[in-house]
């Protein structure tokens, strides 16, 4: 193995809770070889830009970005540039016709990567690797960002095929990982004393599906929650809302070590929109499954995603996702314009919505929502809830951050110790749309 010892590197991630989990791998084969973080691409020997595909904005700043770093690699003739993730999945012909790159890493091929840094070392060739057959794993534990917190994925790919996304074309085939590999992951992180664990795939609740296991996902939190001790809070995104049986529902609301917050993507709030996206479930059936939660735990917070001016979506069926909206009453949502995306089969789809009507959607379903979060947060004041710390806000730094069991953000005044990765009462004294404002409780 070809060794770093005089190497930086430097990793961007776009994109979400899998690629960062990637990033985390690509970080520790690096280190293992030698290799020590930067903070910049200036100051790198290795630069890492582990892309995402979901949205154009992403996309966008991704190539924003790669185009600036051709000066430095002008001037650094030796850097080595590895475009990773799901954008090179799938675009791997245009990023690797680009002249300074010089690796091209499928979703599949982390663990390829020292043997590939081995061979662009001493020949200085350009490398493409990417595979669609399935994912092997590098033999490494990840490089955890985080002391306290950790993603663990249980599976990758998805076999769901909606046609907004193009995830099953970038990450593969839904693919299961053995219970005794994950068991094994959250023992490792629990004696190191971590705090919180998010178990993430893209139908998370799928778990064990493809591979016929006799266990599903709510043995699996079962399984979890006796074998921690020092894991507080176990976690997990993003659902797929029609996954959920009475089973996973009675495991999910009455284990104590489960934390309290179902992130369940709705994407549309008309029947006939949901067809369009081939999503799996009508407006009912998701509702019934909010019901089926609520009834179990009334105080249990709940985001979603929404995706408005989609392909053929009518102001009436528009009107139906603002009803919707208004009648869940979601603690939280990620709401979007419809973003084509090529090779899916929506961005075939005629009747396109114009984009300026799609913005206009957007900000009524943004103005709904942060109307109902700003009623949601508020009856959390005069409350005392545990939070677990985070560190200290990025825009002030008399500030410090942490999350409560239900994810809403709570904000409070700095402390005299580094309380990090801790878990803490604090009393809620103000309320806004974007979270929480809490004092510190002391014994």
């Amino acid at each position: 193995m070809v060794y770093l010892r005089d190497y930086k590197y430097f990793v961007k991630t776009y994109g979400c809770q899998a690629n960062e989990y990637d990033s985390e791998l690509i970080a520790s084969i690096l280190e293992k070889m030698g290799a020590q973080a930067v903070s910049s691409e200036q100051d790198a020997d290795i630069v890492v830009f582990n892309t995402c595909a979901v949205r154009k904005n992403a996309e966008n700043k991704f190539y924003g970005r790669l185009g600036a770093l051709k000066k430095i690699k002008n001037e650094k003739k030796d850097m080595i540039v590895i475009v990773a993730g799901c954008l090179a999945q799938k675009d791997y012909l245009k990023i690797s016709s680009i002249d300074h790159v010089d690796i091209v890493l499928g979703t599949h091929r982390i663990s390829a990567l020292p043997q590939i840094l081995q061979e662009i070392k001493y020949s200085r060739r350009k490398v493409v690797d990417v595979d669609f057959t399935g994912r092997i794993e590098p033999d490494v534990p990840p490089r955890r960002l985080s002391k306290f917190s950790a993603y663990i994925p249980i599976m990758f790919g998805c076999d769901y095929y909606c046609t907004f996304c193009i995830v099953p074309f970038t990450r593969g085939k839904m693919q299961s990982r053995n219970k005794e590999d994950i068991i094994k992951e959250v023992l490792e992180l629990d004696r190191q004393g971590y705090k919180e664990i998010i178990y993430i795939g893209q139908t998370v609740n799928a778990y064990g599906i493809d591979r016929k296991f006799e266990y599903d996902f709510a043995d699996l939190l079962l399984e979890t929650s006796n074998v921690i001790k020092n894991i507080k809070w176990i976690r997990f995104t993003s659902p797929y809302p029609t996954n959920f049986n009475d089973k996973q529902i009675e495991v999910i609301s009455s284990l104590p070590q489960v934390a309290k917050h179902i992130h369940l993507p709705l994407q549309s709030g008309n029947n006939e929109v949901l067809k369009r996206m081939a999503r799996r479930y009508t407006v009912e059936q998701f509702c019934d499954i909010v019901y089926k939660f609520r009834t179990k735990n009334k105080y249990i917070g709940l985001s979603t995603d929404i995706i408005v001016g989609f392909p053929g979506e009518t102001e009436e069926q528009f009107e139906d996702t603002l009803e919707v909206v208004d009648k869940i009453r979601f603690d939280q949502a990620f709401m979007f314009a419809y973003s084509e995306r090529e090779g899916t089969k929506a961005s075939k789809y005629e009747n396109s919505v114009p984009y300026r009507e799609r913005l206009k959607r957007l900000y009524r379903l943004i103005e709904l929502q942060n109307k109902i979060t700003e009623e949601k947060n508020r009856e959390y004041v005069g409350k005392v809830v545990d939070v677990l710390v985070e560190g200290q806000t990025d825009k002030n730094p008399n500030k410090w951050e942490g999350r409560t069991e239900t994810n809403k953000i709570v904000v409070f005044e700095k402390p005299k110790d580094d309380i990090s990765g801790s878990f803490v009462k604090l009393r809620i004294v103000a309320s806004h749309t974007w979270g929480l404002e809490g004092e510190l409780l002391t014994d």
